[in-house]
C-alpha cells in the first residue's frame, strides 16, 4: 500500500515539475521579448520600419506604442504651441522679422514640441516596461525556487518508493 502512495506522489511531483518548467519557459520567453522591446523603445523613437525588429509577441504593444506615442506627442504639441508661438511673435514684432521666417520658426517650434511629447511618452513606456520586467523576474525567481523544492521532494519520494519495493521483496535464506 505504501508503494502505491509513493508512486502516486512521484507521478504528482513529475506533473508539477512539468507545469513549473512550462511556466518558467513561458516567463523566460516573455522576459526576453520584453527586454528586446524595451531596448528598441528606449533607444529613441520607434518608427514603422523598426517594427521588423520587434518580437512577434510584442507586436501589439509596439503598435499601441506607435499610436499612443503619436497621440501623446500631438496633444503635448497642441497644448504648448500657442504659448511659445505667442512669445515668439511678440519678440519678432519688435524686431520686424519676415513672414517666411515666422512660418519657419513656427514649424520648428511645432516639431520640437512634438519631439518633447514623444520623448515624455517614451520615458513613460520605458518605466512601464521596467515594472513589468521586474514583476516577471520576481515570478521567475519564485518558480525556480519552487522547481528546486519539487525536485528535492521528487528525489526523496523516489527513494522512499524504491526502499518500499526493496522491503517488500521476498528474502530467501539458505
Amino acid at each position: 500500500m505504501c508503494i502505491l502512495m509513493f508512486n502516486a506522489r512521484v507521478h504528482d511531483l513529475i506533473f508539477q515539475r512539468s507545469n513549473i518548467q512550462y511556466r518558467l519557459q513561458k516567463i523566460t520567453k516573455r522576459l526576453m521579448d520584453l527586454q528586446q522591446y524595451s531596448a528598441i523603445i528606449s533607444g529613441g523613437e520607434i518608427r514603422p520600419e523598426a517594427l521588423a525588429a520587434v518580437p512577434a509577441s510584442m507586436m501589439g504593444s509596439a503598435m499601441t506604442y506607435l499610436i499612443n506615442g503619436n497621440n501623446a506627442a500631438m496633444n503635448y504639441m497642441q497644448q504648448n504651441a500657442p504659448y511659445i508661438q505667442q512669445m515668439w511673435m511678440q519678440q519678432q514684432q519688435n524686431s520686424g522679422a519676415a513672414q517666411q521666417q515666422n512660418q519657419m520658426m513656427s514649424v520648428f517650434i511645432m516639431q520640437k514640441l512634438y519631439d518633447q511629447g514623444r520623448d515624455q511618452y517614451m520615458q513613460f513606456e520605458t518605466k512601464r516596461m521596467k515594472i513589468e520586467e521586474d514583476k516577471l523576474t520576481q515570478e521567475k525567481e519564485k518558480l525556480e525556487a519552487l522547481a528546486k523544492s519539487v525536485e528535492q521532494e521528487l528525489k526523496s519520494a523516489k527513494e522512499a518508493r524504491d526502499k518500499g519495493i526493496q522491503d517488500m521483496a521476498p528474502k530467501y535464506t539458505a
